[in-house]
């Protein structure tokens, strides 16, 4: 009524969202508590796509990158530092024409008529990641860094490298005063960095840095996610020291559909731990790899097989959860990339009128300075008619990956001077077991 009366000019239509608190408990390596954090969050599910949002896309980094960052850093002997972004997102403005308001939060005292517009991003907003990363970008490209073009979380400056993952920064430089004068720049454009000291836990990952026997060579890091594999073994409820650990987490045989074998018992989530295992073997365990991917195929409908199969994988790192990857670099950059496939692995094993018997898996692992930065193993999606076909899309697939690493490595040596070092030779090598899809890689057009 008050909208059609005499003072309708003074009303407007207005997006009024309501706010929920989240309250988070962040936590130490070691499990002991670190801080209490209360963050205020927009219900972004109530905003409508095409009328309150349009772009949402964040990028984050690769971790691929982090490994290199962290070899590199390793080779030239570089100071580093973690640090986070206090209260990132609110620190984002919004974009033009966005006009968004809430509802007083809980616990507020004020009038409960009032609502109140937002100045800045909020939690929960759908477009407040990408709000945040293009403010960022905003502030370290005036800073004087420049943003990779083969990753958009990596910036580079004459002696700065800075890696960011949404609020959470790894910085690195040949001395702390650049790191420093970086930290000061950044707070005087309003961005409060929380600095943790050097480089040990980014992202659930611990890394350990440890010097060389021989001065002359670079120090060794050793990345391990023990919490991570703590919460696996209580989620299978494989603990006690009854239960041992085994020596292997793949069988020696492959692992079929066994469509009319026994359905699974339910006594673990299997999606949950997978998920999980999928998280570990993609970022510091590679040798869980094949067999973590293998109980993926069969994650919609799972048999008790299978139970026992993720189980297995489980009682590895049990016997293995004190351990890690140990990254040794070598003082040169070469890389080194080896391609491997299983020609129609299953075959004999699974049921012979089912496609999916014959394909081929496929796996490659990338080393840089002798250390591995990235590696995969997936089910090939065509059927290979001969094992030089199946090594040959195995070969295709590493090297869908390896030139974009190739061209990250050439970019990080031709842009950074960090230190004055000797200039980098950079040898490609790729390592292919099947003489006839070696000769049709060597081909210069087919």
């Amino acid at each position: 009524m008050a909208m059609n009366g005499p003072f309708q000019e003074e009303y407007w239509e207005a997006n009024v969202l309501p706010t929920t608190w989240a309250f988070i408990c962040k936590r130490q390596p070691d499990g002991t508590v670190k801080k209490f954090k209360a963050r205020l969050c927009v219900w972004g599910d109530l905003q409508k796509h095409g009328v309150h949002f349009w772009e949402t896309w964040s990028p984050v980094v690769q971790w691929s990158t982090v490994r290199l960052i962290l070899v590199i850093s390793s080779i030239l002997n570089l100071k580093s530092t973690q640090a986070d972004i206090t209260a990132a997102f609110v620190h984002a403005p919004l974009g033009e024409n966005e006009d968004f308001y809430i509802h007083q939060a809980r616990g507020f005292r004020g009038d409960p008529d009032y609502v109140y517009k937002l100045n800045r991003s909020l939690c929960g907003l759908k477009q407040t990641p990408r709000e945040f990363f293009c403010y960022l970008v905003d502030c370290f490209t005036q800073y004087g860094l420049k943003q990779s073009h083969l990753d958009p979380c990596l910036f580079v400056g004459s002696n700065l490298i800075v890696i960011t993952y949404i609020d959470d920064l790894l910085i690195y430089s040949c001395s702390d005063s650049n790191i420093d004068s970086f930290i000061t720049g950044m707070h005087k454009k309003e961005i409060d960095l929380g600095h943790d000291g050097t480089v040990k836990r980014f992202l659930g990952v611990n890394i350990q840095h440890c010097p060389n026997d021989d001065p002359s060579k670079p120090a060794q890091i050793i990345m391990s996610q023990t919490s991570l594999i703590k919460r696996i073994i209580e989620a299978c409820g494989i603990v006690g020291s009854h239960i041992h650990g085994c020596e292997t987490a793949a069988e020696y045989v492959p692992l079929p559909r066994d469509a009319l074998g026994h359905v699974a018992s339910g006594s673990i989530n299997y999606a949950s731990v997978l998920g999980m295992l999928l998280y570990l073997a993609g970022h510091n365990w590679p040798d869980i790899t094949f067999a973590v991917h293998q109980c993926a195929w069969y994650t919609f409908d799972p048999k008790h097989r299978h139970e026992v199969t993720l189980k297995q994988i489980v009682r590895y790192l049990k016997s293995t959860a004190d351990k890690g990857m140990i990254l040794s670099p070598s003082s040169s950059l070469d890389i080194n990339c080896y391609p491997d496939a299983d020609f129609t692995g299953l075959y004999g094993h699974e049921d012979p009128q089912d496609p999916h018997c014959i394909k081929s898996c496929a796996g490659f692992v990338i080393l840089v300075a002798n250390c591995p930065i990235l590696w995969k193993s997936r089910l090939q999606t065509e059927i290979a008619m001969s094992a030089m076909e199946a090594e040959y899309v195995a070969l295709s697939m590493a090297c869908k990956e390896l030139f974009p690493l190739v061209a990250m490595v050439s970019y990080l040596a031709g842009q950074v001077s960090l230190c004055s070092c000797a200039v980098i030779n950079l040898m490609v090598t790729i390592h292919e077991d099947n003489v006839g899809a070696l000769t049709l890689g060597n081909l210069e057009s087919l």
